[in-house]
């Protein structure tokens, strides 16, 4: 007998603007499926099932309640929420898009526990008594990132999103940063655009990332920082890189 073919994939590669990423699969009877995971309402705005104990629904307001509500709950735990979703119908041709990830079936959720490091809470409290301010600006969702703030004992009585720093004018940035210690779900480009706000208030920025999105922050701050363990672009654009796993 000769070997049975391979299943085959093809990606959509993830991108900072849709927050998701998406995979083609085959398997060797010819069968097609599509599978798409990311943030969390993002995937809702390109979905229109959800399945439920094994049977598709559509994603009405009672079903996007239950989305909602479950991901709510995690994620004010401190996890970290992806949505995955999948569907059967999609083209026959070789050539995928992101026109393609619509109508989807949300099948469910991932989540990731990423706790702070111990040395956050001593490191953070060592930089005030030097009058250095700590403000995070993450990706993460609000919930993730109030969670980890609140641990380490930064100030979340006022956090912005992206989208909120999305409509400031640069004067209304310029108050927001000195009122708020948190800014969540930013891009990063909103990130690069809040060190560059605090560099026109007069402010000398130190910034630590280890990630890709974190790379055009890194190099529009003053002090780039980042650690031994981080993706080679975020190593090469820091000023500094931090050799131990300690803050």
């Amino acid at each position: 007998k000769s070997p049975r073919p391979k299943p085959l994939k093809w990606g959509i590669p993830f991108d900072f603007n849709r927050r998701r990423m998406s995979v083609v699969l085959e398997d060797r009877t010819g069968k097609r499926q599509l599978i798409t995971k990311g943030a969390v309402e993002e995937m809702i705005s390109i979905s229109s099932f959800i399945e439920l104990d094994g049977k598709v629904y559509p994603l009405d307001d009672e079903k996007l309640e239950i989305v909602k509500e479950t991901y709510e709950t995690y994620n004010h735990q401190g996890l970290r929420m992806i949505a995955v979703a999948q569907k059967n119908d999609i083209p026959d041709s070789n050539h995928f898009s992101i026109d393609d990830e619509r109508e989807m079936v949300i099948i469910g959720f991932m989540g990731f526990l990423d706790p702070p490091k111990k040395s956050a809470n001593p490191a953070i409290k060592a930089l005030e008594e030097y009058k250095v301010r700590t403000v995070v600006l993450t990706g993460d969702s609000e919930g993730v990132a109030i969670n980890v703030c609140n641990e380490v004992g930064i100030d979340t009585s006022l956090v912005y999103t992206g989208s909120d720093v999305e409509g400031m004018t640069d004067s209304e940035l310029a108050v927001a940063i000195e009122k708020s210690s948190l800014f969540a779900k930013l891009s990063p480009q909103q990130k690069t655009r809040v060190i560059s706000a605090f560099q026109s208030e007069g402010h000398t920025v130190g910034f630590l990332g280890d990630g890709i999105n974190d790379a055009p922050a890194l190099r529009q701050a003053d002090v780039g920082i980042s650690v031994d363990t981080a993706v080679d672009i975020a190593k090469e654009t820091a000023d500094i890189v931090l050799l131990e796993k300690d803050l």
